[in-house]
């Protein structure tokens, strides 16, 4: 393990720079991370600030409640769009790129999940475990599996569902890469193969149907391959990305049937990271803000972690309950700022001494191979939830 160097400023912020990510020109996709993980900050901070406080919240932040579920989403089109790419270039040893994925998974996962439980057994209430031994030792290991989200199992770690969707998708993908051979399919082919495999789970309703975000992400490869040329010269690929946003949001807070919904998604999501990664656009230099880049590449310990840091932050303040109940719905937005940074600032150390030494360094030691790009060559190194 290799210890963080902090001997200057200089040196505290290159923790947050990624070597591979500036080689390869991948810093539009860690903006994409870092706007991801911002999505589900919102989430949390405001089911957590009215459920803490009996508070009702603004109508923009119960919007953005909802709409910060999409930052899932993104998570998964980016790994979809990272783990197809790097598999169908070329052939990779099973074993070894499953034992990877877990070196890149578990070590921050594991910590984050022990903490859970410290916090469980010293509540006075149990924490939500099973009262007995046997039961509560079976509801461990299942979530060390990462069975919750696929399972109807109750998760230690609240976010650790779309962890069970990455391991799954893991699993699964490369299989389905080497047994249908499509390394020789033409790209057209493969196209409507991944297209009516989106349609059939959209139509079907199936229960994980969010798995369709990462065909999303596969298909982003197939069609950037294609259409590279014509994209890098399309300055409407940004106003068109840009107009999907609201209108996506409008689809995710209005009532109507979830594949409608969906779908708005779907589109909304790759036509972003179309425009981020398919050309050098105004989206693109947005996503290249240094902040937001450094939120990125820390988004998978900040994406463990957060919750738990806004539970200790609302606890710390809960002896104000009475002045935050009588400034209402004012309480979101001065509390939205301080929030925001506890959770950054309390999940730093989980990234600097667990997620990069234990997983992000050992693959930059590693040779990269270079994967197929819009913007030249990304490191082989496949990122996304948890993205290196």
């Amino acid at each position: 393990m290799e210890a963080p160097c902090f001997g200057s400023i200089a040196a505290f912020a290159d923790q947050f720079e990624s070597g591979r990510a500036q080689a390869g020109r991948l810093l539009p996709m860690e903006g994409l991370r870092g706007l991801a993980v911002l999505l589900v900050f919102f989430v949390h901070y405001s089911s957590q600030l009215a459920q803490a406080f009996h508070l009702p919240l603004p109508a923009v932040g119960a919007a953005l409640e909802h709409i910060g579920h999409v930052g899932v989403d993104l998570f998964f089109v980016l790994s979809g769009y990272l783990i197809y790419g790097a598999l169908i270039q070329r052939p990779r040893p099973y074993i070894g790129f499953l034992l990877r994925r877990v070196q890149r998974l578990y070590p921050a996962f594991l910590v984050v999940l022990a903490l859970h439980l410290l916090a469980a057994m010293l509540s006075s209430s149990g924490g939500g475990l099973p009262s007995g031994m046997r039961e509560r030792l079976l509801l461990v290991a299942a979530n060390v599996l990462l069975l919750p989200g696929l399972f109807d199992i109750q998760g230690i770690v609240v976010v650790a569902w779309s962890l069970s969707y990455e391991m799954a998708f893991y699993l699964v993908v490369p299989l389905v890469v080497t047994g249908l051979r499509l390394r020789r399919w033409p790209p057209a082919r493969r196209i409507a193969l991944l297209l009516a495999a989106l349609v059939l789970m959209q139509l079907l309703e199936w229960a994980h149907r969010r798995m369709g975000m990462f065909l999303c992400g596969m298909l982003l490869v197939e069609i950037l391959g294609l259409l590279l040329e014509r994209l890098r010269h399309a300055p409407w690929l940004d106003g068109l990305a840009l107009a999907a946003l609201p209108l996506m949001a409008a689809a995710v807070l209005a009532e109507v049937p979830p594949v409608v919904s969906d779908s708005a998604v779907l589109i909304a999501c790759f036509l972003l990271c179309a425009a981020a990664l398919g050309r050098e656009g105004p989206v693109a230099r947005g996503l290249r803000l240094t902040p937001l880049r450094w939120l990125g590449n820390m988004s998978y310990s900040y994406y463990l972690l957060h919750g738990f840091m806004l539970m200790l932050f609302f606890v710390a303040l809960r002896g104000a309950g009475p002045l935050l109940q009588a400034a209402g719905e004012a309480s979101y937005w001065v509390l939205l700022l301080p929030a925001l940074l506890v959770t950054i600032v309390g999940s730093v150390p989980l990234y600097l001494f667990v997620e990069r030494p234990f997983s992000i360094l050992p693959a930059e030691r590693q040779p990269a191979a270079a994967v197929a790009s819009p913007l030249g060559k990304l490191p082989g190194e496949p990122g996304g939830l948890a993205g290196a």
